[in-house]
């Protein structure tokens, strides 16, 4: 693929990921109790409602709108990548860390794993891409 096509293909990439992340972050700050329903994560008090929204909200616009905004602009796509390759690598080692410490994946936490890990390869080949393009 040409340097141009990895570039669009980071652009589209971290497009979709950055929405996503933003999209759920604005879902979960919006409605909390929606975490409840999906991943039966409780919330017995305001304490716990308020770490969700700044958690599951906060931080998850704030990494929606990195990976986006970053992976919009050509001098920045790479970051961009990487903001992407690193968050979703790490919540994807941690799923399969959980799985290994004998926890059971439901079909949603296996269909977030898929979507995480495709993300990290999908950005770890572009950026591999464009660094073989790369002369000094």
């Amino acid at each position: 693929m040409t340097r141009a096509g990895l570039e669009r293909a980071g652009r589209i990439l971290t497009a979709l990921f950055g929405v996503g992340f933003l999209l759920l972050g604005l879902r979960y700050f919006a409605d909390p109790g929606a975490l409840t329903a999906e991943a039966e994560v409780a919330m017995p008090s305001a304490k716990a409602v308020m770490e969700i929204r700044t958690v599951y909200g906060g931080m998850f616009v704030g990494v929606g709108l990195a990976t986006a905004l970053l992976g919009g602009r050509h001098a920045t796509v790479r970051a961009a990548l990487w903001v992407l390759a690193l968050v979703a690598g790490s919540v994807a080692l941690a799923r399969l860390a959980a799985i290994a410490l004998g926890q059971a994946p439901d079909p949603l936490f296996a269909t977030l794993l898929a979507i995480e890990i495709v993300g990290v390869a999908l950005a770890a080949w572009i950026l591999r891409g464009l660094a073989a393009g790369t002369h000094p």
